[in-house]
């Protein structure tokens, strides 16, 4: 296990999490060719759209952006924002966390950062009175199902499509 150290991002780190973030989506682009496009290569991506977010992230009181830093180098990230269910009288509604994204860069997977990152969202979403954490991931060879599942998270809810 490698010695991280997990933190809330701030605005010196935006620089550093546009590669992260656009690897992050190439990584699922190459896996899910029928929903995602490829970018192209990183020299070509023009990031203003993504600083915007990232600044507007940060900005956010019902949002965290965490990040895992070795060595001084940004290495990972978790953006995770609070959600509550709208009442309805035929449902439970719930404060929950939604974990938007989790990345760590890979030559550092399978080090436990990863699992940092998620303890450390978890950690937030408690102090925010959340009683939950819900995510999305895509369905594909070596997606992060297993991990999650390591993590003790579990599927609740599954959509499945028929293409035509």
């Amino acid at each position: 296990m490698v010695d991280a150290v997990i933190r809330k991002a701030d605005s010196s780190d935006i620089e550093s999490l546009c590669p992260l973030y656009f690897h992050f989506h190439e990584f699922h682009a190459k896996r899910v060719p029928e929903r995602l496009v490829t970018l192209g290569p990183f020299s070509d991506f023009d990031n203003s759209e993504l600083v915007t977010k990232l600044k507007k992230i940060l900005g956010d009181e019902q949002a965290v952006l965490l990040v895992a830093q070795v060595g001084g180098q940004i290495v990972g990230l978790a953006e995770a924002y609070i959600r509550q269910d709208k009442p309805h009288p035929e449902t439970k509604g719930y404060r929950y966390v939604h974990l938007q994204s989790l990345m760590v860069r890979e030559d550092f997977r399978g080090q436990g950062i990863g699992a940092l990152l998620v303890q450390a969202a978890e950690d937030w979403a408690r102090k925010h009175g959340a009683r939950e954490i819900r995510l999305d991931t895509w369905e594909f060879s070596g997606d992060p199902v297993g991990f999650y599942e390591k993590m003790e998270y579990r599927t609740f809810r599954r959509q499945m499509v028929h293409v035509l």
